[in-house]
């Protein structure tokens, strides 16, 4: 009867609950609960396994560039960190309610290691995500006109429900890549959230854009929904690097 029944669970897909059910069919503590409760255990056990599996391929197709965890975020007062909204930015309600997240400092400061631990949180939370260095949109934006895709492409990134846009203001935009960029912004503004990364000074974002009237556009488009972060204090990237090795 048992062989029969775990045939059953993996003809059902039920593949986690079956491998529980064969590898604790004899254990006493477990045989000694009630139908009722051991039925639970395993339904708790499927569900479980599958939640953490769609987690890790959300995670996996977020791409995000480090390994993030949460748990080891630095308050440290010089880091002008507010701990407060950080804890309410991990709730995620900012990202059903479509808002923004800034975050501004200089080099080493762990700005990739918030963003990228606030997106891992979204994916657990089953948003999906996706990571990627502005430099590298460009040239992706680029070659899908080339090849005539830039639709495909475009319409990608539209989807998510959290664009994390790492590397922001590295370098002027081209008057191309500053429309590309409203483009962007403008097909997300209020319908999905993004969170941008960068090492300028908010107030120096407007240099960044060829052409004023656009760095307007997109400048209000950001702005004016947004949670803002600038991150100060020493560099965190050996000790970041430590952590993740």
């Amino acid at each position: 009867m048992n062989q029969e029944n775990y045939k059953k669970l993996k003809e059902l897909n039920l593949s986690n609950m079956a491998a529980y059910y064969q590898d604790y069919n004899d254990v006493k503590e477990f045989m000694s609960l009630d139908f009722d409760s051991r039925l639970s255990v395993l339904l708790d056990f499927e569900i479980n396994a599958r939640r953490n599996k769609k987690i890790t391929a959300l995670a996996k197709k977020a791409n995000f560039k480090i390994k993030p965890d949460i748990t080891t975020i630095d308050f440290s007062p010089e880091r002008n960190l507010d701990k407060e909204l950080f804890s309410k930015l991990t709730s995620c309600t900012w990202i059903s309610q479509c808002k923004n997240l800034v975050i501004a400092g200089a080099t080493g400061t762990g700005k990739t290691y918030i963003a990228s631990a606030l997106g891992y949180r979204a994916c657990m939370l089953n948003y999906k995500v996706a990571y990627i260095r502005v430099p590298r949109l460009m040239l992706d934006i680029n070659i899908s006109k080339a090849d005539n895709t830039y639709n495909i492409l475009m319409n990608k990134y539209k989807r998510v429900d959290l664009l994390i846009l790492d590397d922001f203001g590295l370098a002027k935009m081209t008057a191309a890549e500053t429309r590309d960029f409203l483009e962007l912004v403008e097909d997300r503004d209020n319908i999905k959230s993004c969170i941008i990364i960068s090492q300028l000074p908010i107030t120096n974002w407007y240099d960044v854009f060829f052409d004023p009237t656009l760095a307007d556009a997109v400048m209000d488009r950001l702005r004016s929904n947004s949670y803002i972060i600038e991150l100060k204090g020493p560099s965190k990237r050996g000790i970041l690097k430590n952590d993740i090795e």
